[in-house]
């Protein structure tokens, strides 16, 4: 797609992401107080970019992270943070995406890491819980579902949350349920920038699909975060990108008609497609079977293959009580003398 304009058509979805400011908040008062700025940026981005159909906030952007009081700050969905931001969305006429870390667990265990997605009528009608909590420092309970949801204009939006997207069957899972665009917040700091900026093309790239990053900039308690928000198109090229600025925002817009034209009509490239038809160039119609022992291992036996990673990594959650052998050191070396001049 060309990209520069900030308007958009019926054919072209606009989506924003921004590079918010980490807040650093120690009471719910502090957090509201955090939502209804996020509210004022709502409103600011729509007069800015009157073709904006989609804005995008990262991941810990309404509660932030605090290393001592996260669990005092977890609130649900409906409570009042939701209900300032849906009152953004309905009065702006724009969907956005919003992080709860964490929301509160039913069963009264750790909170959930929560995206939610409103629609341009203030109704939230996608709720992901973050699957893949970051290891070891996210006390998050782990969700068990990817999700996906009709978004403005008819464009299917999946949602992930940061390290999620380090394992690629996230985001295969949620283009195969309908994904046109999957959506990426995140909370992600240095020095893990060039690896995260590169996981966005290649996700877009053997997905056939749209990403749209939002990340964290500036310093909280803990960590920098080094922003760089970015949408990506479908081939993997980057549309729009953010610098490593608290606040920065950009836009592009996203073709309905491109993408699914490439999804019908490309062959050599078309992943989708191919995954499942494979070798049709041989024999008409490929094959579907998945020829992959470990997602069968997976399926059949998740014990036993669980057991069998640990036989490649360690045997506990802390490497310092693995049972496992560690990695032998390198031989001992002859000191070497030094030169005599």
């Amino acid at each position: 797609m060309p990209q520069g304009s900030i308007s958009s058509s019926d054919d072209a979805v606009g989506v924003a992401v921004v590079n918010y400011q980490v807040p650093v908040v120690e009471t719910k008062k502090e957090v509201e107080k955090n939502c209804k700025r996020i509210a004022q940026f709502v409103e600011g981005m729509k007069r800015g970019y009157p073709g904006l159909d989609l804005i995008v906030f990262p991941e810990y952007s309404t509660q932030g992270f605090h290393p001592l009081k996260w669990a005092d700050l977890t609130t649900t969905i409906g409570g009042n943070e939701t209900q300032i931001f849906a009152e953004a969305c309905k009065k702006n006429k724009v969907y956005g995406i919003f992080s709860l870390t964490g929301e509160e667990h039913p069963d009264g265990l750790n909170p959930y890491n929560t995206l939610i997605m409103i629609d341009d009528k203030g109704k939230v009608v996608m709720e992901y819980r973050k699957i893949f909590p970051w290891c070891p420092q996210e006390p998050w309970t782990a969700g068990h579902e990817t999700a996906v949801a009709e978004g403005p204009k008819g464009l299917m939006v999946g949602g992930t949350i940061c390290y999620d997207c380090n394992m690629p069957e996230i985001v295969r899972d949620t283009v195969m349920k309908g994904a046109e665009l999957v959506v990426r917040i995140q909370g992600y700091m240095y020095p893990a920038k060039e690896q995260q900026r590169m996981i966005a093309q290649v996700r877009a790239w053997e997905n056939l699909a749209y990403m749209a990053v939002a990340n964290m900039a500036g310093r909280d308690l803990v960590y920098s975060y080094f922003g760089h928000s970015n949408i990506v198109d479908f081939d993997g090229s980057v549309l729009a990108e953010c610098g490593t600025g608290p606040d920065e925002a950009t836009y592009a817009t996203l073709s309905l008609t491109t993408l699914r034209d490439a999804r019908r009509n490309w062959t050599a490239e078309n992943h989708l497609y191919n995954l499942l038809h494979r070798g049709f160039t041989s024999e008409p119609g490929g094959h579907a079977k998945n020829p992959f022992n470990f997602y069968h291992s997976w399926i059949n036996d998740p014990e036993g293959t669980r057991d069998h990673v640990e036989t490649l990594t360690r045997d506990h959650d802390k490497p310092e009580k693995a049972k496992t052998a560690k990695a032998p050191m390198p031989p001992k070396r002859a000191k070497i003398k030094p030169l005599k001049g």
